[in-house]
């Protein structure tokens, strides 16, 4: 596990932890998911040097007049969804679903982590999340799908 919690990330989870007290559990796990696919994307195996040099040159060729339309970031984030699929030039599945699968681990290693630093809400929350991205192959699953947003997020100003 390649996480570490220092001082002003605790904060940050107490203060999600004290957030989440009272939300109902359907709801939680949709609320955490921003976070959990943010803190494990750089260890989901993608290359994302590529991803998002080739998310911030399709932003830098689209006309202002359709960047700034509220749809936009899902149809970069669709877009990112299927350039992840490639290893090389190549579409390759079953890479993907490693990938998927690798990073699914991280989230519940991470939520062990934030469990055992005292935040059971969150750890709960994260465990909730992973249970409602399940199932589905990428790139139509949920938390791959939230992966390609944190990447589109990143490129745009």
């Amino acid at each position: 596990m390649t996480a570490a919690l220092d001082e002003s990330f605790r904060a940050a989870l107490l203060e999600l932890e004290e957030y989440l007290d009272g939300i109902a559990a359907e709801q939680v796990g949709g609320l955490v998911l921003p976070f959990a696919s943010r803190w494990v994307l750089p260890e989901a195996g993608f290359d994302l040097t590529r991803l998002r040099a080739e998310a911030e040159t399709l932003v830098q060729a689209t006309p202002l007049s359709e960047r700034i339309l509220v749809g936009y970031v899902d149809q970069l984030a669709w877009w990112i969804s299927q350039r992840m699929l490639l290893d090389g030039e190549e579409e390759d599945l079953a890479a993907a679903r490693t990938r998927l699968e690798q990073a699914r681990h991280e989230i519940e290693n991470r939520a062990d982590l934030v469990e055992s630093a005292g935040f059971p809400l969150v750890a709960a929350a994260f465990r909730r999340a992973l249970e409602e991205t399940a199932g589905g192959e990428p790139p139509a699953n949920l938390l791959w799908s939230a992966f390609a947003l944190r990447i589109a997020e990143s490129v745009l100003p």
